[in-house]
């Protein structure tokens, strides 16, 4: 009686099984607007202490914001909810330091300074250097001439070739 069970349950199951592991129908797949060789992907198959450091504190300041997704991470070069992108800018590590401090300030009062100070400081260390795709809220009156614009999304396509990281200010 088990066998015949077990033989029913696989015989039920396997179907499923075929079907998710089979390609992706036609005309489901889109474009990715990140495809393109203008964007690095630079894919790093083991992370370093600072950068793993880095992903963690992503992680958690993901969820201690006072707002749910003002800051979270998707999959690495999707199209995301804003593309196309007003424009877009590199920062270094530095420059982005400072503008994640004022980030995580104004969203994540729960947390102490010191703690927002520490997340802030481990959540830079991924690269060097990072794009920023900015979409403004009101791109007509953005004005790029007056240092990093903090406001609209900026999402930071590819951080290490494994995630997209995107701050909504």
């Amino acid at each position: 009686m088990r066998q015949v069970i077990k033989k029913s349950i696989i015989l039920s199951v396997l179907p499923f099984l075929i079907l998710s592991c089979s390609p992706a129908q036609e005309g489901t797949d889109k474009k990715l607007p990140l495809s393109d060789a203008s964007y690095p992907v630079n894919t790093v198959s083991e992370l370093t202490p600072a950068q793993q450091s880095a992903f963690d504190a992503l992680n958690t300041l993901q969820t201690s914001t006072d707002q749910m997704n003002r800051i979270y991470s998707t999959f690495a070069n999707i199209e995301q909810p804003c593309y196309p992108a007003d424009t877009s800018f590199m920062v270094s590590q530095s420059e982005l330091l400072i503008v994640m401090r004022q980030f995580i300030s104004n969203n994540c009062t729960k947390l102490t300074v010191e703690e927002q100070n520490e997340l802030a400081a481990a959540s830079v260390l991924a690269q060097e250097e990072y794009q920023i795709l900015h979409c403004s809220s009101n791109p007509l009156t953005e004005n790029y001439e007056n240092g990093l614009p903090v406001s609209g999304t900026w999402v930071m396509p590819g951080v290490l070739g494994r995630r997209d990281v995107i701050l909504v200010w």
